[in-house]
């Protein structure tokens, strides 16, 4: 079983992510150039990545923004859309965290397993991030975009957090145990890896936004659901269905919420027939 290295989390502390974050990444590995004729995979057409590199990326198709996954394990490089990518996170995604709180934002408990999506690549996990480079996007903005955390539907907690390297501090860009919508800037041209902390194996959608405003000053938007097998049947994630979740929140977050209601409402029934055998 992998360890999380301690230089990473010597320095993690549990405070509440920014509403809004500006992240970027000079890292040489990541340099790359987006091909405005790379094409888009037809609607239904579904595939499974368990390895290799993905960025999540908009693009301006026929006036409209739609956010997509482009997918460079394919050659050459294609765009696809989200609704026909599962994620497939198995065993190698599995690390340690050590026996400290550093990792206490994630929701685990000191010394046990998460699966990780990491911000480095790591053979047999899906390395994961995110792009402003497809041409007709920089063609119709020049500003950046937002890229907006709505809420996670899932066992455990989802969390997202980049660590510049050294002894820097990680920054934390979304988590599901945290309300509200959460939204990070992306600057243009830019492309960022950032480390995927899941508390619990299963099926994780998790509802994201993409949010662009164009030259003309319209603003742009798009929502999609990211689907993740995290040691499970990528088929399941296929046909998950998101239940819903308060915005920003975790579905299983919201479990007592529910609980709670739920007596009281039966609370309720019984007084009123109470009340009305009395009347």
């Amino acid at each position: 079983m992998k360890k999380i290295p301690a230089l990473i989390t010597a320095a993690m502390i549990a405070a509440a992510p920014a509403a809004t974050a500006q992240v970027q990444d000079n890292n040489p590995a990541l340099q790359q150039v987006v091909d405005a004729n790379e094409t888009i995979a037809p609607e239904g057409e579904r595939t499974v990545i368990d390895a290799g590199h993905v960025d999540l990326g908009p693009m301006f198709v026929d006036g409209n923004l739609q956010f997509l996954a482009r997918d460079d394990t394919h050659e050459p490089a294609m765009w696809r859309h989200l609704n026909d990518v599962v994620f497939a996170v198995g065993d190698a995604a599995k690390q340690t965290l050590p026996d400290t709180n550093d990792f206490d934002f994630t929701g685990a408990k000191p010394g046990s397993d998460v699966w990780v999506v990491p911000q480095t690549e790591v053979a047999g996990v899906p390395w994961l991030g995110w792009n402003s480079q497809a041409p007709s996007l920089l063609e119709r903005s020049t500003s950046g975009m937002s890229l907006e955390f709505a809420s996670h539907d899932g066992p455990g907690d989802f969390s997202l957090f980049v660590q510049p390297g050294g002894f820097h501090e990680p920054q934390q860009l979304w988590n599901s145990r945290t309300d509200g919508d959460q939204s990070m800037w992306v600057e243009p041209n830019t492309h960022t890896h950032a480390n995927w902390v899941f508390t619990e194996p299963g099926v994780h959608l998790i509802k994201v936004r993409a949010k662009v405003e164009d030259t003309d000053g319209q603003v742009h938007t798009d929502e999609q659901v990211l689907r993740l097998a995290v040691g499970v049947d990528p088929q399941e994630a296929f046909d998950a269905e998101f239940a819903g979740a308060g915005e920003g929140a975790s579905s299983s977050s919201n479990v007592l919420l529910f609980a709670g209601l739920g007596v009281l409402v039966l609370a309720l029934v019984a007084f009123a027939v109470v009340w009305g055998r009395r009347k």
